[in-house]
């Protein structure tokens, strides 16, 4: 069984309420629409379930539609939908990556526009920082924007752009700067209408069979001045707090969820059997499984650290690195394991386990991104190498521990 917390009182009350709330409403994996079109369009009515229900947002201002409640709650209640199996809210990206931004940057009209839509799942985000040629490199990204006639005048091209074909909006980092500065100033954040005469949305399949991704181009795109976040040549300094805020609280949700898919793999084990034998009953696959395990909980322990310095106030520096590495170890550690162990029995697998066999073949599919999303694992540990343990690089990487992948 996963690790039980203690919590205060309030704490524990509220994670009563939402166990209460999971346990009737969270629609199960077998129950959502196969084609990706209903599914997104199920998974709205599920965020909006969730909200109105005070469990999205929880933390954010009242004024703007959110609960108005202490971070922790929101802690909480995600611990207890990874813990559910519920599936991700589809408006991650705005949740997670470009809401907060909003609040933190916004204009009182841009906040009064966009958080709601964003809470319940009215307008989906989508995030435009990663390119063909600045992906890791972020610093190098050639998309530019011309301010003319009170109007950005938008072109380049975005990759791996989470749910673009679906959103309404684009966070869009961009070159608004001339040249002779430094690469990571001059870039600015335009918030972009995906419906703007010019923009080219390409989905991508990726290896799961899912086009999850796509391919964006803006081709002399027309965004309203006062679409601007913040000031001009503030986007780096608003990606990096989007990066801290993320990596402040998503790990600890995903450990509560990896930790659930492990007990889920043991179950599997233990229900199958190999030559009249149960693979749970393998010293190597108990081996296996603790190893797992281990990642898991060393995992909780970083993540643990790291929210409860985001919830004293405290910046998420450099330090959030290593929390994102172990993120991608324990994932891919975990879904190699499931697929070595339950791969023999697969073949002679029951019918009525076919659902089970394709959890954990995307499962498995899906965890080789977990080391390149995010920032890939390579400059994770120049990350660690150059600002947390201060050692020296080679003249050539210089610049590369501070490069970011969307």
């Amino acid at each position: 069984m996963a690790h039980q917390e203690r919590l205060p009182r309030d704490e524990a009350r509220l994670r009563d309420e939402a166990r209460a709330f999971l346990a009737e409403n969270v629609p199960s994996a077998a129950g959502l629409p196969r084609s990706l079109d209903a599914r997104i369009e199920a998974l709205r009515g599920w965020q909006a379930r969730c909200y109105r229900a005070g469990y999205v947002g929880r933390a954010w201002p009242r004024e703007f539609g959110g609960g108005g409640r202490p971070p922790v709650e929101q802690i909480v209640v995600d611990q207890e939908l990874a813990a559910a199996g519920a599936p991700e809210f589809v408006n991650v990206v705005g949740l997670d990556v470009l809401g907060p931004s909003l609040l933190r940057f916004g204009t009182e009209q841009q906040r009064q526009r966009h958080i709601r839509a964003i809470l319940d799942a009215r307008e989906i985000w989508c995030q435009g920082f990663s390119e063909p040629e600045a992906g890791s490199d972020l610093a190098s990204l050639r998309t530019r924007a011309v301010l003319k006639d009170g109007h950005f005048v938008l072109s380049g091209q975005k990759t791996w752009v989470s749910w673009g074909q679906f959103a309404r909006w684009c966070g869009v980092l961009a070159r608004t700067e001339g040249s002779g500065r430094p690469r990571h100033q001059g870039i600015s954040m335009l918030i972009v209408d995906m419906d703007s005469p010019g923009v080219d949305v390409r989905p991508m399949t990726q290896i799961t069979g899912h086009a999850e991704f796509c391919e964006l181009f803006f081709d002399d795109v027309l965004v309203p001045e006062e679409n601007l976040l913040s000031n001009r040549g503030d986007g780096w300094k608003i990606a990096m707090y989007t990066l801290g805020h993320e990596r402040g609280t998503a790990a600890l949700p995903r450990q509560v969820k990896l930790r659930t898919w492990l007990d889920r793999l043991a179950a599997a084990l233990g229900d199958r059997a190999l030559d009249g034998r149960a693979l749970l009953d393998d010293p190597g696959a108990q081996v296996a499984l603790a190893r797992a395990m281990i990642g898991i909980e060393v995992l909780r322990y970083h993540a643990q650290r790291t929210v409860g310095e985001f919830l004293s106030g405290g910046a998420v520096g450099p330090e959030s690195s290593s929390v994102k590495l172990l993120m991608a170890e324990a994932e891919q550690r975990l879904a190699a394991t499931a697929a070595e162990l339950l791969g023999p029995a697969m073949e002679q697998a029951d019918p009525a386990e076919q659902d089970e066999d394709a959890f954990w073949e995307e499962t498995y599919l899906y965890s080789r991104a977990a080391s390149v999303y995010g920032g890939t694992r390579q400059i994770q540990r120049n990350i660690i190498a150059d600002r947390v343990l201060a050692l020296p690089q080679e003249p050539e990487r210089a610049g590369g521990a501070r490069r970011l992948l969307d």
